[in-house]
Formats: C-alpha cells, structure tokens, sequence
C-alpha cells in the first residue's frame, strides 16, 4: 500500500497532465494560414495568454486533490487510480469553467 504522498503525488501527475495537454494543443499554430501567431506576438506571450487559466484551475485542482485524497483514502491504493482521479477531478472543472 503506498503512503498518503505517494497517491498525493499521483493524483498531481494527473492534475499536471490534464493541464499541459490543452495548453500544448492551443500553442500550437493554427493550420489555416496566416501562421497561427498574430502579428509581433511571441510564442511566450501566445502560451502564457493561453496557459493562465489552465494554471489557475490546476492550482485549485492541486490544494483540491489533498481532499479527494484524504477522502477516496482507502479506495486510492495504486497509483494509477490516483493519476486517473486527479486528471478526472482537474479535466471536470475546466469543463465546468466553460
């Protein structure tokens, strides 16, 4: 059985993943010509404008992830289970922001 960090730790890898996947799919330039990044514009600032709210819920997710932790305790054994709740815990609320 692994330790209350460990499945924490999980859970986080999986907030971290559902927060880095549409933050890379929204950087990348759009295919439809015109080169994706508006005049002048950086590909920092582009990722930053892009990335600030996924940071926003993420770090709500991770303080969140310490309840579904200590509440799912005995069920979160493995750390896939973990991973697979923190992901599914972070990808509703940025579902529920739109």
């Amino acid at each position: 059985m692994s330790s209350f960090f460990e499945i924490y730790l999980a859970c986080v890898g999986g907030i971290l993943i559902s927060v880095i996947l549409p933050i890379i799919r929204r950087s990348l330039p759009e295919s439809t010509g015109g080169g994706g990044l508006a005049s002048g514009e950086s590909w920092l600032t582009r990722v930053w404008g892009v990335a600030r709210p996924y940071l926003v819920i993420g770090l709500f997710s991770a303080l969140t992830a310490l309840l579904i932790v200590a509440f799912l305790g005995q069920q979160l054994t493995e750390w896939r289970a973990a991973l697979l709740a923190g992901y599914a815990w972070d990808s509703t609320m940025q579902k529920l922001r739109t």
